[in-house]
């Protein structure tokens, strides 16, 4: 087993001197360090970010709430600004109290998650209430690097753990970290030296050219998907692309972690570290070319369409969460209208407020859509009873959506595509989608 190098004050902590739970933390990313080959650690001075762990901390680190009340007494607060992207509980989704994570809006859609006492319990709110006394800041998205308002520079080293949070830290703000956000890190600030904090690693290795131009959402979507079936884990170099928007990195970056493991892209002339091919390339050939061509995308997006009827019974959008952009979008379309069939939405808790403010939950509520917040499919493991076709349209959703169906000898099936057929499978009921 690889030798990690300590500094004197690591062993300090790992000899136990700074506490209980600094020790633990530290044993916990020594073993981090070991299992990735890092032999040394490196100090993080950018963000944090990790799901929100409830009383299994007891379990899977080794102390206790009150081992954790007694840091928190004592001043204990995580050393880099700390982010809790969202919650790995099904229970936790609406937050009882929060306005912006509406309660009413779950119990409209008609889930079992509309019981006061039933969040409080599964939220772990003590648990929650002494992270936030040490500064973890609660967003409960997947999307949360678009409502913190606090972004890593260029070249920060950060602990992050969603992932399509982790290609959007590397790729597009052009900071470093792994997959790897947790408690442990962002209480220490302290991480593995391993993976993307290495400069040599960020470099491309895999260039990929395509033979259709990549420039409408449900096209980066797809590319992003098919992608990182191709690439896996290593860094592509993306070309023959336009330049994406935020939504469409939204969709990049989930799908392309999705498909595959891809930490980190470059799109020559869009992300900060890729002025050219070349500078991505960091001056050498790539390890090998691969197109991602017509065969490909074609190929990927019917793996994501399963479905064996066009009869839609229920239609969800907001895998990643919707920005406020993609919500103004929505009503300036769904204005004046009314769905067939239940159509849910999802957003960032932080922007429901926003939403509401600016008159968007009034008018998704009168075209007949429930606007929700803090949650998704995945997370609240369930659908609607007699929901047996859906349609959604992200990658990301299609891909991981099936294993939410009540009864665990059927699945889900699946229609994916663009918004605007999304909505229209709302409006009628049918699905009439197709790659074009």
């Amino acid at each position: 087993m690889i030798n990690v190098n300590l500094t004197d004050q690591e062993k300090r902590i790992l000899q136990g001197e700074e506490g209980k739970v600094a020790r633990i933390c530290m044993e916990y990313i020594v073993e981090m360090a070991q299992i990735a080959g890092a032999d040394r650690l490196i100090d993080l001075d950018g963000t944090g970010d990790f799901h929100t762990p409830g009383n299994e901390l007891s379990s899977f680190y080794g102390f206790s709430k009150e081992d954790l009340e007694e840091l928190v007494a004592a001043g204990g607060h995580f050393k880099i600004p700390t982010f809790a992207n969202k919650s790995p509980f099904p229970e936790q989704a609406p937050i009882h109290g929060w306005e912006s994570c509406n309660v009413c809006s779950y119990r409209k859609a008609g889930v079992r998650q509309d019981d006061p006492k039933f969040h409080e319990q599964a939220l772990h709110e003590d648990m929650m209430s002494l992270m936030r006394k040490m500064g973890m800041m609660t967003t409960h998205s997947c999307a949360n690097y678009l409502t913190m308002t606090y972004w890593p520079s260029i070249g920060q080293h950060c602990s992050w753990f969603e992932s399509s949070q982790i290609p959007y830290c590397n790729a597009v703000l052009g900071a470093r970290t792994n997959f790897d956000g947790s408690f442990a890190t962002c209480f220490l600030g302290k991480a593995p030296y391993y993976g993307m904090h290495v400069t040599e690693n960020r470099y491309g290795s895999v260039l990929v050219k395509t033979d259709r131009l990549i420039q409408t959402d449900l096209e980066w979507d797809v590319f992003g998907y098919a992608v990182g079936c191709d690439v896996h884990c290593d860094v592509p170099v993306l070309t023959g692309t336009a330049k994406p928007t935020t939504t469409q990195f939204q969709k990049l970056n989930s799908a392309i972690h999705t498909g595959g493991g891809v930490p980190m892209y470059h799109i020559p002339g869009s992300t900060p570290e890729a002025p050219t091919v070349e500078w991505a390339l960091g001056g050498k050939k790539p390890v090998r070319e691969t197109l991602i061509g017509e065969k490909e995308l074609v190929a990927a997006y019917e793996y994501l369409n399963y479905h064996k009827t066009n009869d839609v019974d229920m239609v969800y959008l907001g895998c990643p969460h919707l920005n406020v952009v993609d919500l103004m979008l929505l009503c300036r379309k769904m204005e004046g209208k009314r769905v067939k069939i239940p159509m849910w939405v999802m957003t960032a808790p932080w922007l429901y407020d926003v939403a509401k403010n600016l008159g968007y939950v009034d008018i998704l509520a009168k075209a007949g859509v429930v606007l929700m917040s803090g949650a998704c499919l995945a997370a609240m493991g369930a659908v609607p009873e007699g929901v047996r076709c859906i349609a959604v349209d992200t990658a990301k959703q299609a891909n991981y959506v099936t294993g939410c169906y009540p009864d665990p000898n059927e699945q889900l099936q699946v229609c994916y595509g663009t918004t605007d057929e999304c909505i229209d499978a709302a409006l009628t009921g049918h699905w009439h989608g197709g790659w074009r």
